[in-house]
């Protein structure tokens, strides 16, 4: 087993294994990718290459939209079943914790999406990002174009997707964007730096307005400091 460092967007390899930054990682509920070993091997790594904390954030809350829109559960219930899916990945973290030494465990932190909503930086940056889509054309389209993308990669050929379903998954990208392009801070800590095992479109998009290559404006009212590592475990 090894692992590989692909694209990096916001820093160099050098200065993530410098541990300048907090580094930690994002599990989406549907990704199969995301299995106790690989979750393992993201968590040693980072413990490894930090600079003082490493946390794991489940993005359960936020995957009810997907089961909302996609899926066409009510919303009460899409919530409820992405929590449940939520608790099943805290079990295996714990589990994976239990084999840390002591003073390893001191290290991590675990976190559900309900503490990324709650932290300071979301709730100012959200609703830049919301009005953004609401009032700039160029703008809701990259978002919709987005979804759509996404959409195609779907293996699901007979689920139409409506112009209103895709504005509505789109909220899913526009509340993943605060944390996804300035990071997080938790008990003190901030976050900067974000393992995932795919770059994305959406990845490419920040780095962009990271650069004021897009968006100038918008840019100017964001801080935008978050680096993305697709770290690769073969």
């Amino acid at each position: 087993m090894a692992i590989t460092i692909g694209v990096i967007r916001g820093a160099t390899e050098e200065e993530v294994k410098s541990k300048k930054f907090n580094i930690y990682m994002g599990i989406s509920l549907n990704n199969k990718w995301f299995t106790k070993r690989n979750i393992k091997e993201y968590i040693l790594w980072g413990l490894k290459n930090t600079k003082k904390k490493f946390c794991v954030v489940i993005a359960d809350a936020i995957q009810s939209i997907n089961y909302n829109v996609r899926d066409n559960y009510s919303e009460k219930t899409a919530t409820e079943k992405a929590l449940k899916e939520g608790d099943k990945f805290l079990k295996v973290i714990n589990e994976l914790l239990d084999e840390l030494p002591k003073e390893k465990r001191k290290l991590i932190d675990i976190i559900r999406w309900a503490d990324i909503e709650n932290d300071t930086n979301h709730k100012i940056t959200f609703p830049i990002f919301l009005k953004e889509f609401k009032t700039n054309i160029l703008f809701k389209e990259e978002i919709k174009n987005i979804i759509r993308d996404f959409i195609s990669k779907l293996n699901r050929p007979n689920i139409n997707f409506s112009e209103e379903k895709i504005e509505k998954l789109s909220l899913y990208i526009l509340k993943e964007l605060p944390e996804l392009s300035d990071g997080f801070t938790y008990n003190n800590v901030y976050y900067n730096c974000i393992l995932y095992p795919f770059d994305s479109s959406l990845l490419c998009l920040i780095e962009k307005i990271q650069k004021k290559e897009k968006f100038q404006e918008l840019s100017q009212k964001l801080k935008m400091n978050n680096v993305f590592v697709e770290l690769k475990v073969i």
